[in-house]
């Protein structure tokens, strides 16, 4: 039942199905990042019609499964836009595009809700001596609120990314080869599920702690580097 002997010749499918893995989830966080900031920035607007846009996004979003969401993406994408099937990493563009647009737009109602509960960190007096120094709104927004709630914010933004290479593993319901994928390819071919999803567990155990290892290398560093310019 836990004969590991099949990694000799399948090790590389899980090492492309990781790369794979990484490369969807880096793009998922940076799209999820952009668009959490527009969300929380619509949500601060006073324009109450991008005010209530951003409520619903993150509402329906938050509502419904990642699963849904990522199935939904493929199909209206694979009907509407001429994706080439260019091979990726084992994985064709025409899901691995879809599949991290879904990525990054579950992530960015995540993402805009960590945003801000950072801007809500911040006190009021921050805003109130940005403009009593002649700054306007935007400028206080962008200048000195916005830096203080990203910084305060980078430990829930990691932690966003550790879950975001965790949900990445749904992508296999539309074809994307990552590590989940192969894992079930292998044990279809060994008859024998068991070992390849143990293997496929310790690869995403092993990337996520490396992550958070670095995540947190980083907050340490920029906490020393904000304590040593106070």
């Amino acid at each position: 039942m836990f004969d590991f002997s099949f990694l000799g010749k399948y090790w590389p499918l899980f090492m492309q199905g990781a790369s794979l893995t990484l490369v969807i989830s880096v793009i998922g966080v940076i799209m999820g990042f952009l668009i959490g900031l527009l969300l929380v920035i619509m949500r601060m607007s006073n324009v109450k019609i991008f005010n209530w846009i951003a409520r619903i996004y993150v509402s329906i979003v938050r509502g419904t499964p990642s699963m849904i969401q990522v199935l939904l993406i493929y199909y209206i994408l694979s009907k509407s836009l001429p994706i080439p099937q260019t091979q990726v990493l084992g994985s064709s563009l025409d899901r691995i595009i879809p599949g991290a647009l879904a990525l990054g737009l579950n992530s960015g109602a995540y993402t805009s809700e960590i945003f801000r509960s950072g801007v809500i960190s911040i006190p009021e007096g921050q805003t109130e001596a940005g403009l009593s120094l002649g700054l306007s709104r935007h400028d206080t927004l962008f200048e000195i609120v916005l830096p203080q709630a990203l910084r305060n914010t980078l430990p829930a933004m990691g932690n966003e990314f550790i879950t975001l290479i965790k949900e990445s593993s749904v992508l296999f319901y539309i074809g994307v080869q990552e590590v989940t994928s192969e894992a079930l390819g292998v044990g279809g071919t060994l008859y024998n599920f068991i070992p390849p999803l143990i293997v496929a567990a310790v690869i995403y155990f092993v990337i996520t702690q490396l992550l958070a290892l670095l995540l947190n290398m980083m907050e340490n560093k920029m906490s020393q580097k904000y304590t040593v310019s106070h």
